[in-house]
């Protein structure tokens, strides 16, 4: 059921955006074949980010001053980032049987401006609030037919009070690094305005996808399972062959009622002293059991994601919802740096290998639990990536985890503080609030830096059924607090940081 807060939206102007005429200089119609690395994603709902920024002013400011140079700078980004201009589609008769990524001139991306009622204050806050408040706020990105485009924006105006700039795009143009690099280049085109030199050649996109070598089984597999995934028919999308291509479709999840969202915001002292939290219990685990003497220290990201994950299931049993005793945790592995030759860091597309951790829901409910956890997660890092020769091994059954997550719990790691997400700016400041809209399909944890800067922290947001939400706010504050008692003075910086459970939208 909807709250009593959500507003829907009253769309204000519609149009589309496009490179500049005769600006992409790579042909009339330049075709990219998608790698193994994109194929993998194709059965998966849209990445919707929004970015809420502080914007004080009626609606027709919007419109006669921001709204075109928005545009504008949009237009000049595209130059370089094309392919989000594009459109996918499988053909059946390609000599690889492989998808295709078509830019031909005149190609664009839509563009919607919208007028909110609903308050901005709340949307961007921290606290707990309705999932699907955020809704109104996601762009329209059609995933479902024989040719599909890869991006869509919608700004949403709250006047006088802020602005949203929500992105929905197909995770198999690009992964998160990727995606970042091209929003946080058409915010700093839009920021510098006129005075903006041309771009460095390190900080274009490189999307020559030739370096990504062919993997013998891996493609074929891939191809093979998605096929039999796109022909299974469903009474809304029926199976249909149009224009020599494959129908596309992705996972069908559905929005499940009564969701709240809410961010956790951590700053240095609390990262720290939840690292050693674990690390206390990997400690101790590892004085007590002899096999454990080859155990690898949790990083700070490690032991953020054991200890959510170990709160998770706790409070899924607290809340009478746990089903099955398995449990999955995925987090994507960069692999530009570890292919051979390695990939630039501003390659434009998917890098990312993921890194699947399974286990019995039971190895985490007693006291080194954390540590249980951090271990099967750094554990499968090292093995995987870091202590790997061959980073692709592995990978030949990508796509059916990836269609068979439902069958179990799994929480995903989405998102890295590395991304810089708060770093986009558009000449209105810091964004306000970063928050990925699609984890209420997804179910994954959003990570990003804190939005101060200054503390060295990060944050996460999370999305669950408000009655697990309430059990996990309950356990993880408080076990953060129990870690902390030694050190009272950081506190109240933990209580006022995370969402309340007397703030309920």
């Amino acid at each position: 059921m909807a709250s009593s807060s959500f507003k829907p939206v009253k769309v204000q102007h519609r149009c589309k955006v496009a490179p500049p005429s005769g600006s992409v200089t790579l042909g009339d119609c330049t075709t990219l074949p998608l790698t193994f690395f994109d194929i993998h994603w194709l059965p998966l709902p849209p990445v919707e980010l929004l970015f809420f920024y502080d914007f004080p002013y009626p609606l027709s400011e919007f419109t006669h001053t921001l709204l075109p140079h928005l545009k504008h700078t949009l237009s000049s980004t595209l130059i370089h980032f094309y392919t989000l201009a594009g459109n996918l589609s499988w053909p059946h008769h390609e000599p690889n049987n492989q998808p295709m990524i078509h830019y031909t001139e005149g190609d664009s991306v839509s563009f919607i401006v919208a007028e909110s009622e609903a308050n901005f204050y709340h949307l961007s806050a921290n606290h707990l609030k309705d999932a699907v408040e955020s809704r109104p706020l996601v762009p329209h990105l059609p995933v479902n037919g024989s040719i599909v485009p890869m991006l869509a924006i919608q700004v949403t105006v709250f006047p006088n009070s802020g602005i949203c700039i929500g992105v929905a795009h197909h995770h198999s143009i690009c992964d998160g690094r990727a995606f970042s690099h091209f929003m946080k280049t058409w915010a700093s085109l839009s920021k510098l305005g006129d005075a903006s030199p041309s771009l460095a050649p390190d900080s274009l996109p490189f999307s020559d996808r030739t370096g990504i070598k062919y993997r013998e089984g891996i493609t074929e597999r891939y191809l093979n399972e998605l096929d039999r995934f796109m022909k299974r028919s469903s009474d809304q999308f029926p199976v249909v062959s149009e224009m020599n291509h494959r129908r596309l479709r992705v996972m069908d999840i559905k929005l499940q009622p009564n969701l709240v969202r809410a961010t956790f915001e951590l700053n240095q002292a609390n990262c720290r002293r939840l690292k050693e939290l674990v690390f206390a219990q990997y400690k101790k685990k590892k004085d007590h059991d002899q096999q454990t003497q080859s155990m690898i220290p949790p990083s700070r990201l490690v032991s953020i994601c054991a200890y959510t994950w170990v709160c998770l299931l706790k409070a899924e049993a607290k809340a009478g919802e746990s089903k099955s005793n398995e449990t999955r945790f995925v987090v994507n592995a960069d692999c530009r740096a570890r292919l051979d030759p390695p990939m630039p860091k501003s390659y434009f597309g998917n890098c990312v290998k993921p890194v699947v951790v399974i286990a019995k829901k039971t190895d985490f409910m007693r006291g080194d639990g954390f540590a249980v956890a951090a271990q099967l997660i750094g554990g499968a890092v090292h093995k995987g990536v870091v202590n790997n020769p061959d980073i692709l091994n592995g990978l030949e059954n990508g796509v059916s985890d990836l269609l068979e997550v439902q069958s179990s719990r799994v929480l995903a790691a989405a998102g890295s503080p590395q991304f810089g997400l708060y770093e986009t700016d558009f000449g209105l400041g810091r964004p306000k609030k970063v928050e990925m809209a699609s984890i209420d399909r997804t179910g994954a944890m959003f990570l990003k830096e804190s939005s101060n800067l200054d503390d060295g922290g990060l944050e996460f947001d999370l999305v669950l059924d408000r009655k697990q939400m309430n059990a996990f706010v309950s356990l993880f504050i408080g076990g953060l607090n129990a870690a902390q008692c030694s050190e009272p003075s950081l506190c109240p910086t933990l209580i006022h940081s995370l969402p309340s459970l007397s703030q309920r939208s």
